[in-house]
């Protein structure tokens, strides 16, 4: 090449240099081949600082300037050096290769080993051994893309380290908003922090915030011992609060959680769940299983729908239903929807559609086919409307009707009446003993005994149920009707019963169209076995009694009047022994009976009446009929009357 050609080259090399630099990267003292200093003035225009070669040539690459050798230069306060550069006026762009080191106003850096900048889509493409820092944080990847635009980062290429701020995110790939703070992680990502550490194949978060989002199986791990499963979560590191989609798992030293979704706060206690919900708190020992669960480890309060159970070892209560509410620490506890509360503590259960209970005031309210029984005490309640404590209770309303239960005797007595209420005597002492009261239509049934009346009060204390109102009691084939009536029980059955004023005994014989009668003022018989053995009988008394032999066949029947009398019957029915006052009396053989003596005055048979099981009590059948005839000499006890 001659001196001339050379000589044009070069020129033609410097002029288009200068129309670059003037263009792209403002005012430049060119002198060839050699490093230049610049004199900047204001506006947004790039500077080469220094360079030690610059070429270009049309032919080789077209519109491309090379600078080589240390260069240096300079963008809006951005500056960059590298060991070579390319420049495209045209396209405008430039290629940075060999130790490229940026760095931007506020402290950000980026470190590689070549970078490609593209000025009409600002965007920056670093690659290998990529080092991005800002004040708090630093990224360590292979590849990264930048825009200068939106301010995202996106790395790839191998794993890439995000730190910040104390805390680290490794992952294969990810994207960064260094404005918004947003970030996006892929494939295989770990993030360390000091309250946390996850496992993830996607995740999905803000720096500034401590917002993380995770997507796919996933683990995370808090400094509290927290163990979170999940497929779909976010966690905030701040405030502890996280929320979990689809069914995941939390596991604690105080707590496990399990559900289809969950929102959890380790600093407030706060737990939620909905979807196949099972929390577990281990530091109180209870378990809440519901559809819809919330609960508050700290205060004790949960409230779950759904097929709720909540089970509360350390109270040794269980309560479940349709929706519960209950508080550990008040002790209250509200269920709606098939609710049944077991107190395994004072040994009672409650069901009930609707049920209420605290269990530090021990008072409870029930409607809806409620059923209470206190297996310590042995007794039971039923009815639509409820309302107990320990030493007190009420039932009424409803369909079929409320019912008391007293199983403290062995064989169980069920009693209904419109209205029943217990109250308790001595509470929590050796002579504790309670009464039940059977207000209107009262049927009682067990398997010795029978009884309808007006009204019913049973005592614990001394096993007796008295009866008032059109009284009437069977045992039996023996009827007893009377003004009022004390009957007390054995285990099984009853043993001994008092009929005052009006009393009139009816013993069915086994052909049962004759009757041993006796009609009195007062009455008393002694049971044994359930069977009569001795009945004494004082005032007005009037006797039809009918003598068998051997083979128990009627012989003769015996009509008597007398004051007082005392009859013993053997285990056979038959008569063993009889004694009385002053008497008259007539023995009529079976053929020449008189027929006004057939029946004493006022005979009457309740067999319709008489409850025929358990389930024959709620039948309402009427005590008295048209040809009912008694001046009643013992007055009813006082007593409240409920609508």
């Amino acid at each position: 090449m001659t001196t001339d050609s050379r000589h044009k080259d070069t020129h033609c090399g410097h002029r288009i240099l200068g129309i670059l630099i003037l263009c792209l990267f403002g005012l430049w003292q060119s002198q060839p081949l050699r490093a230049q200093k610049t004199v900047e003035k204001k506006g947004s225009k790039f500077y080469i600082d220094h360079a030690d070669n610059l070429r270009y040539n049309q032919m080789v690459m077209t519109d491309v300037q090379i600078a080589k050798g240390s260069v240096r230069f300079r963008y809006k306060g951005t500056t960059l050096k590298c060991d070579s550069a390319y420049f495209n006026e045209k396209a405008n762009w430039f290629k940075a290769f060999g130790r490229v080191h940026i760095t931007r106003p506020g402290g950000v850096s980026i470190d590689c080993q070549r970078i490609h900048y593209d000025g009409f889509s600002q965007l920056v493409h670093a690659r290998k051994n990529v080092v991005v820092r800002q004040p708090g944080r630093s990224l360590r990847c292979d590849s990264l893309d930048y825009n200068l635009a939106s301010k995202v980062a996106n790395y790839f290429g191998g794993r890439g380290t995000l730190v910040y701020n104390g805390n680290t995110v490794v992952a294969d790939e990810g994207d960064y908003n260094t404005e918004t703070h947003e970030a996006n992680f892929f494939g295989n990502v770990v993030m360390f922090t000091p309250k946390y550490r996850i496992n993830t194949p996607e995740a999905h978060g803000n720096t500034e915030t401590g917002l993380v989002h995770v997507v796919g199986k996933s683990v995370i791990r808090t400094a509290k011992g927290e163990v979170i499963h999940t497929n779909d979560g976010t966690y905030n590191s701040k405030t502890d609060h996280m929320e979990l989609n689809g069914h995941s798992t939390i596991t604690s030293p105080r707590q496990d959680v399990e559900g289809d979704n969950i929102v959890y706060n380790s600093t407030t206690g706060d737990a939620e769940g909905h979807g196949n919900v099972k929390i577990v708190d281990k530091a109180n020992n209870r378990t809440i299983i519901g559809q819809d669960v919330f609960y508050n480890e700290k205060t004790g309060h949960s409230n779950a729908r759904g097929n709720v159970k909540i089970d509360d070892r350390k109270a040794q209560r269980v309560i479940t239903g349709d929706e519960v509410t209950y508080n550990a620490k008040t002790g209250y506890s509200e269920g709606h929807g098939n609710v049944k509360i077991v107190d395994r503590l004072k040994q009672r259960t409650v069901t009930g559609r609707d049920l209420t209970y605290n269990s530090n005031t021990r008072e409870g309210t029930g409607e809806g086919d409620v059923y209470y029984i206190d297996y310590k005490r042995k007794h039971a309640f039923s009815g639509d409307y409820l309302h107990y404590t320990d030493s007190a209770a009420i039932a009424f309303g409803g369909k079929p009707g409320p019912v008391a239960k007293d199983f403290s005797q062995g064989d169980t007595l069920f009693v209904h009446a419109d209205t029943i209420s217990m109250k308790g005597f001595h509470m929590n002492t050796p002579g504790m003993y309670r009464e039940i009261y059977g207000v209107n239509n009262v049927r009682a049934y067990r398997t010795d005994v029978q009884t309808v009346c007006g009204f019913l009060v049973a005592n614990t204390k001394d096993s007796c149920v008295t009866l008032y109102d059109y009284p009437i009691v069977w045992s039996g084939n023996r009827q007893l009707v009377g003004d009022s009536i004390k009957a007390y029980m054995n285990d099984s059955t009853i043993r001994q019963a008092y009929v005052y004023g009006n009393a009139f005994s009816i013993e069915t014989l086994p052909d049962r169209k004759h009757y041993n009668q006796i009609s009195s003022r007062d009455m008393r018989a002694d049971f044994v076995d359930g069977a009569v053995r001795r009945i004494d009988a004082w005032g007005n008394v009037e006797v039809v009694f009918y003598h068998t032999d051997k083979d128990s066949t009627l012989i003769g029947h015996d009509y008597t009047e007398t004051d007082t009398l005392r009859m013993y019957i053997s285990p056979l029915r038959k008569l063993q022994k009889i004694w009385m006052s002053k008497s008259d009396g007539v023995i009529s053989p079976m053929t020449q009976i008189p027929p006004d003596r057939l029946t004493l005055p006022h005979f009457e048979l309740f067999d319709e009446v008489r409850p025929k099981d358990k389930n024959d009590i709620f039948r309402r059948a009427a005590r008295k009929t048209s040809a009912t005839v008694r001046n009643a000499r013992v007055s009813l006890p006082p007593r409240q009357h409920i609508e």
